[in-house]
């Protein structure tokens, strides 16, 4: 499985209330559309603030490039699930949340050389405080053919929906923009 996890200190240097410990597993680092990526998680407030609430979402990011460069980049949500508070001392297991996979575009668009493509997995930490928020990010790949067994027939992951197309407009994208 694809993991990340970090220790962070609440607080300021001088005045540190405590660390948080998250460690966030997937099942896969690759995924197609219709699928939902399974999301294990454990956060554990060893600090004397609270957690507001703990989230995880997927993203977007779309590289425009010309002559060799970066002109513009877009970043959007595209799904996410939540769960609430975490009090100081306390723990919060995720297990296996889902998170849905909407129609997209595979992460590298062969023979174009104009767009790029990523996908990541955020899990995010929004203290009670003033604190700024903690971010673990998970890069993915989108591809175009679901996983498949050894003997080369379709694995199908329980709540799975593999979509025949992709869409050219998404116009859901519009209303969340990921910052």
């Amino acid at each position: 499985p694809f993991h990340c996890e970090i220790e962070h200190k609440l607080g300021m240097t001088c005045m540190t209330t405590g660390p948080v410990h998250c460690k966030v597993k997937l099942d896969r680092g690759g995924y197609v559309p219709g699928e939902t990526i399974s999301i294990w998680a454990r956060v554990h407030n060893q600090s004397r603030v609270g957690i507001k609430k703990t989230r995880a979402c997927l993203t977007e990011t779309i590289q425009y490039i010309s002559k060799s460069k970066v002109i513009q980049t877009e970043t959007r949500e595209l799904s996410s699930v939540s769960r609430g508070k975490v009090k100081p001392g306390e723990a919060d297991d995720w297990k296996y949340e889902q998170l849905y996979v909407p129609p997209l575009p595979p992460t590298n668009l062969r023979g174009c050389h104009l767009i790029r493509i990523q996908y990541d997995i955020f899990f995010i930490i929004e203290p009670s405080n003033l604190e700024k928020e903690i971010k673990l990010q998970l890069p993915i790949m989108m591809a175009t053919y679901p996983y498949r067994n050894g003997d080369g027939t379709l694995k199908k992951k329980r709540g799975a929906n593999y979509p025949n197309s992709l869409p050219i407009f998404r116009p859901w994208l519009d209303s969340k923009t990921f910052e």
